[in-house]
């Protein structure tokens, strides 16, 4: 049993590759995205005042994870993961259900291609909002570094090589 996270700046690939390898391996992939669009689209409002729609989004995430190694079954998170707070949260319930903990971090070296990617994109949530370069450069000042082992795949390499 595993709890996976596949974790890295929006536009890398995470998601493309957390579903391929969900599909792959035969394990359930939760995004924290598809998540908030729900959300959203029922009629939660993001507010400054309280905390961000996103704690809850990440509430549902953790909940979920939780339920599939509750029933001894391995689960895959994609989440951008910026925050320390999140991580130790997944830390400690693999911890708590005996599951293996990975991490696999998604970069794109090359900042034109990721810009292009991001541009292009199209991911069809219901409900969500496409992100931009600007939206990339707001995570970068929070994105906390990975400080233990873990996967890191450059997405500039094919995407097969990466799988």
């Amino acid at each position: 049993m595993k709890l996976i996270v596949f974790s890295g700046l929006p536009g890398t690939g995470k998601s493309t590759l957390a579903e391929s390898v969900g599909k792959q391996q035969r394990v359930p992939v939760f995004a924290k995205d598809w998540l908030e669009a729900n959300l959203l689209s029922n009629g939660l409002v993001p507010t400054i005042t309280e905390k961000p729609l996103g704690f809850a989004s990440y509430d549902l995430l953790t909940t979920l994870a939780e339920r599939q190694l509750m029933l001894g079954q391995s689960v895959i998170l994609d989440s951008v993961a910026s925050t320390e707070t999140i991580r130790d949260a997944w830390r400690q319930i693999s911890k708590q259900y005996g599951a293996d903990w990975r991490v696999i971090e998604c970069v794109c070296s090359d900042q034109p291609m990721h810009r292009a990617r991001l541009v292009r994109r199209k991911r069809n949530i219901p409900g969500w909002h496409e992100l931009t370069w600007s939206d990339v450069e707001k995570v970068k000042q929070y994105y906390a570094v990975w400080e233990e082992d873990h996967l890191i795949l450059d997405m500039v390499n094919p995407f097969e090589e990466n799988l």
